[in-house]
Parts: C-alpha cells; sequence; structure tokens
C-alpha cells in the first residue's frame, strides 16, 4: 500500500511540475501588463498544488479589516517548513508582494514564480540589495503591503531561530504598521530535510496589528521583544 502511494505522490509530483509550466508562461505573459495578476496566476497555481496533494489551507483573522490592509509589513513569526514559503503568497490580503533571496529563486519552477512575482534580494550585492530596499519603502509607503519571515530560515525542529531586524527596521522605516502570524500545521505535514508532503490541515493566523508609529531606530529591539511575547502567547516555543 505503501508503495502505490509513493507512486501516487511522484506522478502528482510530476503533474503538478508540468502544469506549473504552463501557469508560469501566462504568468510571465501577465506580468508584462500587470504584475497583480501575475501574482494571482501564481496564487491559483499554488491553490491548485494544495488540492492536488489533500493539503487544507484556512486563514484566521484577528480582524477582517486586515484584508484590506494598507502601509502593512505582515510578518510570519514560525518558519518550520518550505510550505510556509508555498501558502504566504496565498494569504488574501491586498496588493501584498514578498521579499525574497536570489537562491530561493533558483528552485524550478516555484522559485521562478517568486523571481516574478516578488522583490528579489542579492546579498552578495549590496548596491543591488540596498536599491530593492528603497522599492519596498517607498512600496510600503504608497499603500501597498510586505510579507516576510523574521527568523530568515526555517526551524529544523520546531524552535524558533532568533528573531532578525530587518522587517521590523523596514515597518519602522515606512511607518508601516506590522501585522505578526503564524503558520500551523506545516511542521507536521513536510518537517525540514522532508521531500514527502502528507495529507492534512494547515492554518494561518493573523493576529492584531501593531503601530510602528513615533517609533524610530533604537526601537527596534524593543519592538522584537513585543513580537517574541506575541509568538509565545500563540503557543510558539
Amino acid at each position: 500500500m505503501k508503495i502505490i502511494h509513493f507512486i501516487l505522490y511522484i506522478i502528482k509530483t510530476f503533474l503538478i511540475i508540468f502544469i506549473g509550466l504552463i501557469y508560469l508562461i501566462v504568468a510571465t505573459i501577465a506580468r508584462f501588463f500587470s504584475k497583480w495578476i501575475s501574482k494571482k496566476v501564481f496564487t491559483k497555481y499554488l491553490d491548485l498544488y494544495f488540492k492536488l496533494f489533500n493539503i487544507n489551507v484556512q486563514f484566521e483573522y484577528s480582524d477582517n479589516k486586515l484584508k484590506e490592509a494598507r502601509n502593512t509589513v505582515f510578518i510570519l513569526l514560525n518558519q518550520y517548513s518550505f510550505l510556509d514559503s508555498m501558502v504566504v503568497p496565498m494569504i488574501p490580503t491586498r496588493k501584498t508582494l514578498g521579499i525574497i533571496n536570489i537562491e530561493m529563486g533558483l528552485y524550478p519552477v516555484l522559485g521562478w514564480f517568486y523571481l516574478l512575482t516578488n522583490y528579489v534580494i542579492v546579498r552578495q550585492w549590496s548596491n543591488q540589495a540596498k536599491n530593492t530596499l528603497n522599492k519596498t519603502n517607498n512600496f510600503l509607503k504608497s499603500g501597498g503591503n510586505i510579507s516576510m519571515s523574521i527568523e530568515g530560515k526555517r526551524s529544523k525542529n520546531g524552535i524558533l531561530n532568533e528573531y532578525k531586524k530587518g522587517p521590523v527596521v523596514m515597518a519602522i522605516n515606512a511607518q508601516a504598521d506590522i501585522v505578526p502570524f503564524i503558520i500551523e500545521g506545516t511542521f507536521e505535514l513536510l518537517p525540514y530535510g522532508s521531500l514527502y508532503a502528507k495529507s492534512g490541515d494547515i492554518k494561518v493566523k493573523l493576529l492584531d496589528k501593531i503601530s510602528t508609529k513615533e517609533c524610530l531606530y533604537k526601537d527596534r529591539n524593543e519592538m522584537i521583544k513585543k513580537l517574541l511575547i506575541v509568538a509565545k502567547k500563540n503557543g510558539l516555543k
């Protein structure tokens, strides 16, 4: 029985890659007209992936107004699985883009989607990284939203990694609201080092927003402490 499941999983994997190439072509063409149409094609593809592998993704908001948020940095408080990077673009909020490292864009098909629909930072090229951050700052101030992880890498054991200052500093610089969120279930379905995604449920919880109005760069560490408190209150370790 396990062999049959494994064979079916391989077939599904090749199928989703093939379909992904088609979606990618459509998204690339759409990108010439609108990055938001391109992103919508990407989220449709991700939705198809989760349905094909029998993974149910649910979104829970502390306030439904978050769906229409502006000038907001959505900060993921826990990064447990590669699935997290596939769930985040699906969060139904207006005009939200992510920030990825160039290494993420090297993944076949999925990574190419990320390159097409997100801001990309090349850490080895300081001028490029600085220019990209300037663009994200302008994007936030114009009413757009950014989503990113505060850990910067996946946890290997389900324990939180050290929180990085980047997302908080970005929010403070743009005087943007911060909306912390957590993702439940991905570690159980696809833990670090695993190549086999199990079927099951994933829940994304968008928590109460935190204002950065009147905050300065010197307040960044205090803001990180606040986010850690929120993380602990929501059961993260």
